[in-house]
């Protein structure tokens, strides 16, 4: 529907050469044009063309945009407004619209009037093959300003290559609030030095109309610039359209406001277009995305049903393979199944269908999420909108909730990779597919959808649950853990600069913006298992604060270092990389077990114990681990027969009782959950064993009603154990909460193949309460148990953990040992020595 060229090309190179000549005679730098609220818009297609917006900020006489291929102002092409609209009486905007633009370029330009030229902007065409992208989705800004804006600036953060809005942009659609929107949209502007020049990226908007701007239907005109249908005339008609993204993704945009009586014709007339368009121009794009704002099945039961608009679209979007739906209005979120029209509903599908997201609240206070349907992954009320990214094989689905706690990508960070996400966003973790959702296609092209990346992890999480088994005689087999003694990062950038106690942690980049290049030693001390023998088994357990879908080797170090002084240059850089032990991906969050290869410790206790370097295989994405002196270090778990020798671990306190009379060793044991389950009040006869949803403990949830979580660990091994020194619980927190929630020893026996809320009794399962927590984060959670004395009556009686909700609704999800990092057990205590 649109390309808008013809007649009017003529007509605007005509002023091209006329702007050119006034160009030529004007001092750019001697003054600024009188302009504000930039702003850009793709209409047609984001390959060649795009619509670039401004209002005049006083006096501002003929502007024009100045505009080239780089920031060498000299050889740069001007373009002068093609049309100038009013909003509402006194919003006064000019549009000029760029075509026959390169593919994947960056578009650098000014706004120029008669006193010079303003503010340096750029921003970038859509790629004209498959390369990857993100896109950013969400609606409903119209309200709840200060979080608008945190939902603005974490756009900037995220430096997408455009912008879906689904409508709602103000509460009144006044002049007064779209000029405050425009002012909040600033925040999205990206701020980069290029060449010398303080630049503002731009991204583009796609805009919808929604049910807040239904007292004027030429608003996305008016504002926006928007011409779906090319007539250069504001009509209902530029309330839908396609966006031509790239050969990756095509986007239709329609009005779901047009179900209101009155506008039969508008309707019909879109949805004759909608139907000729897909059967076009649908598979000229690898998936196809829609957006509208009205949901057809809201999930808060404050709002009607919208079935009309399932009567208009569902079985088009089926049988046109329209992969995924962004609605909006309702203000919350929500995540479906791939879904089939069913009559006048929907029937969830594992072969092929459409996946329906929203609803909204981009700034619009979030409502009740309590309309789950049969098809409904989850739902929450937060604010939010969604980060996407887009490639040939998959589209990956994530939910950003607004705060501040995200960093800031660098322009080139997204250069060197367009599918790259900050560190420290607040992601929502969905049951089932945890922080993202992950789309496929079947040979029908329609959407299936495969497993999250978080909360998954492709580690063992009983590796450390074999406590007191020995390869050799038997007669001294343990396993010990050992805390780091020095860890720390290097970088390639600054060569010779030290990072001991960054709070970053420790950073093993490919290539960063910053650091270039890093690498993380890691050391450990031998003293405790110097004497040890048949060495079985070698684990290196970290903690992954920000995952990469890159791949990372485990070396060992060529040559000794220590933490206070290490640099990139005294170590000799990629010099520092002796023979590989190990390869790992750290696609999830938490702990990560990585098993070493060789005969890794006897040729350190030979002489050489340089410790390991981490450092990246391929890809410039980078891992993130706490370190030391930033949250739990890097362990290595170390499995020997240890005969009658002392052996004290160094991860805890060690105990010197034994170590003079040779009765006893203070031993370090990591125990993995033997049995985790979830049970809930409302399904009390179910038994949720492995389910994909992990461990659930919500105070109320309209599916499961009240969840506890149980967790027991396997004690052989410790049975004749005592003087505990530790006893942490550790969990691995994929959706947060900021309720409390207590840690209860199981009043009875249960299986977590057969446990049910009925069998265990309900709430009677609850027994002394030990511990409480509150999982404000995602990532590790560890709970102190040791002054509760629980590890001394289990070995008595070992009926184990329960998790439950001490305050409020808002649940909290872990990671069982099915999905993940199952829960782990650290006690430390003296034990007898054979």
């Amino acid at each position: 529907m649109n390309n808008f060229l013809g007649s009017n090309l003529w007509a605007r190179i005509a002023r091209s050469t006329a702007y050119a000549a006034m160009l030529a005679g004007l001092s750019v730098a001697d003054a600024n044009a009188a302009t504000k609220h930039h702003r850009l818009v793709w209409d047609s297609d984001g390959r060649n063309s795009a619509v670039i917006g401004f209002s005049p900020d006083g006096s501002s006489n003929n502007p024009y945009v100045s505009f080239g291929y780089t920031t060498d102002e000299s050889g740069w092409s001007t373009a002068g407004v093609d049309t100038t609209r009013t909003f509402d009486g006194s919003v006064v905007s000019h549009f000029v619209r760029l075509e026959n633009l390169s593919a994947d370029a960056e578009i650098f330009y000014r706004v120029c009037d008669q006193d010079g030229c303003g503010d340096r902007f750029w921003f970038r065409t859509a790629p004209q093959n498959n390369d990857p992208f993100v896109v950013v989705a969400g609606g409903d800004t119209r309200t709840g300003h200060t979080t608008r804006r945190q939902g603005n600036q974490l756009l900037a953060k995220i430096r997408p290559l455009a912008v879906m809005h689904g409508g709602d942009f103000t509460d009144a659609n006044s002049a007064s609030q779209m000029l405050a929107f425009l002012d909040d949209w600033e925040l999205t502007y990206s701020s980069d030095q290029i060449d010398g020049y303080s630049y503002q990226r731009i991204y583009p908007l796609i805009p919808t109309h929604g049910n807040h701007e239904d007292n004027n239907y030429f608003t996305l005109c008016q504002v926006f610039g928007v011409d779906f249908d090319g007539d250069s005339n504001c009509n209902p008609d530029d309330t839908y359209g396609a966006v031509q993204v790239s050969p990756l993704l095509r986007i239709y945009t329609l009005n779901s406001q047009f179900k209101n009586s009155g506008w039969s014709s508008y309707a019909s007339a879109m949805n004759s277009w909608l139907q000729s368009d897909l059967a076009a121009y649908g598979n000229s794009a690898e998936w196809r995305f829609a957006q509208y704002h009205k949901p057809m099945f809201p999930h808060y039961s404050g709002k009607s049903e919208n079935t009309i608009l399932h009567s208009w679209w569902a079985q088009d979007f089926y049988d046109y393979a329209i992969n995924l739906v962004v609605e909006s209005d309702t203000h919350m979120t929500k995540l479906t199944e791939a879904l089939v029209p069913d009559g006048s509903g929907f029937a969830a599908t594992s072969n092929g269908g459409t996946v329906y997201v929203g609803e909204g609240s981009w700034g619009a206070p979030a409502r009740s999420a309590n309309d789950p349907k049969s098809w409904t992954i989850d739902l929450a009320s937060i604010q939010q909108f969604k980060v996407i990214q887009v490639s040939s094989d998959d589209v990956i689905v994530r939910t950003a909730q607004f705060n501040t706690s995200a960093s800031n990508l660098s322009r080139a960070e997204r250069a060197a990779d367009p599918l790259v996400l900050p560190a420290n966003v607040n992601w929502w973790s969905a049951n089932q597919v945890g922080e993202a959702m992950n789309l496929t296609r079947n040979s029908s092209n329609r959407s299936v959808i495969g497993g999250g990346s978080s909360g998954s992890s492709s580690s063992s999480s009983s590796s450390g649950s074999s406590s007191g088994s020995s390869s050799g005689s038997g007669s001294g087999g343990q396993t010990t853990a050992l805390a780091t003694s020095d860890d720390v990062f290097v970088t390639a950038n600054y060569t010779s600069t030290n990072y001991d106690g960054s709070n970053e942690g420790l950073l093993a980049d490919g290539s960063d913006s910053t650091y270039g290049q890093m690498m993380t030693l890691v050391k450990f001390d031998l003293d405790d298992i110097a004497s040890c023998s048949n060495f079985s088994n070698a684990t290196l357990e970290l903690n992954v604060t920000n995952y990469s879908n890159s791949s990372f080797g485990v070396y060992l170090a060529a040559s000794d270092w220590q933490e206070e002084s290490a640099t990139w240059g005294n170590i000799g850089g990629s010099g520092m990389l002796g023979s590989q032990v190990a390869s790992f991906t750290p696609s999830s969050t938490g702990l990560r077990q990585v098993t070493l290869a060789g005969n890794v410790i006897e040729t350190w206790l030979g002489g050489g114990n340089y410790g390991l370097v981490i450092a990246s295989l391929g890809g410039s994405d980078g891992v993130d681990m706490t370190s030391k002196e930033t949250g739990t270090a890097p362990v290595l778990t170390v499995d020997a027969d240890c005969g009658g020798s002392s052996s004290s671990s160094s991860s805890g306190s060690s105990s010197s009782s034994g170590s003079s009379s040779g009765s006893g060793t203070s031993q370090q044991f990591v125990q993995a959950a033997s049995d985790d389950v979830f049970i809930g009040s409302s399904q009390g006869a179910n038994n949720f064993d492995g389910s994909s949803d992990g461990l659930l403990a919500d105070g109320s949830d309209r599916q499961y009603g009240e969840l506890y979580t149980l967790i027991k660990f396997d004690l052989t091994g410790t049975e004749s154990c005592s003087s505990f020194t530790q006893a942490q619980l550790e969990l691995n927190v994929t959706d947060r909460s900021g309720n409390t929630y207590g840690v209860y020893r199981a009043t009875s026996d249960w299986q977590e193949g057969s446990a049910t809320w009925n069998s265990v009794g309900g709430s009677v399962i609850l027994g002394s309460q030990l511990a409480s927590f509150v999982p404000s984060s995602t990532g590790t959670q560890q709970i102190d148990l040791l002054s509760s004395g629980i590890v001394e009556t289990w070995l008595g009686n070992n009926t184990g953990l329960v998790i439950a909700s001490q305050s409020g609704s808002n649940g909290v999800d872990m990671t069982s040992k099915e999905t993940g990092q199952g829960p782990l057990l650290r006690l430390q205590g003296l034990c007898p020595s054979n």
